[in-house]
């Protein structure tokens, strides 16, 4: 198992319950996707899980570890979201969009660069032809990929260690 959300809840200072007694569990492998109507909760649960917001109750373990424990730079550094929007940087190439955790990882840029290939490749995006274009010059889809592509950028991998 990658994430365990057990029984999350959030509730704000003025009283109203966003998320209530959420569970899921997503293995290696797995896409899972959280769909609802407009302020059900989908957000907030995703804020919670990475810890831009402090959950209320329950727990969210990444991998065995309890994310409240963690640090939360370094843990938003380990999950990769892909926001509902491509949420791209616009003044940034794909390429770089895409290199933006491994930066902030620390590492190497041939490393880097080949990642960068690797994810554009997963997502069906030739990196010759998208490598240095700008977010305008994509379609809808192309740049829903690349924020894919960056979701994952970062990410390990057996290969990677």
């Amino acid at each position: 198992m990658i994430l365990a959300v057990d029984q999350l809840e959030k509730t704000y200072r003025n009283g109203f319950r966003a998320v209530r007694d959420v569970s899921f569990a997503v293995e290696a492998g797995e896409i899972v996707a959280l769909v609802g109507e407009s302020g059900c909760g989908k957000t907030t649960t995703l804020k919670c899980i990475n810890r831009l917001l402090e959950p209320s109750g329950g727990r969210v373990l990444i991998e065995t570890e309890d994310a409240a424990v963690l640090d939360s730079v370094s843990l938003r550094r380990r999950i990769g979201w892909v926001m509902q929007g491509d949420g791209l940087f616009p003044h940034l190439s794909v390429a770089e969009n895409v290199a933006v955790t491994p930066q902030l990882l620390g590492w190497e840029a041939d490393r880097i660069s080949s990642r960068v290939d690797d994810m554009l490749e997963l997502v069906r995006l030739d990196p010759l032809e998208h490598r240095d274009r700008r977010p305008h010059q994509l379609s809808g889809g192309q740049r829903q990929r690349v924020g894919v592509a960056r979701a994952g950028g970062g990410l390990q991998t057996g290969a990677d260690g």
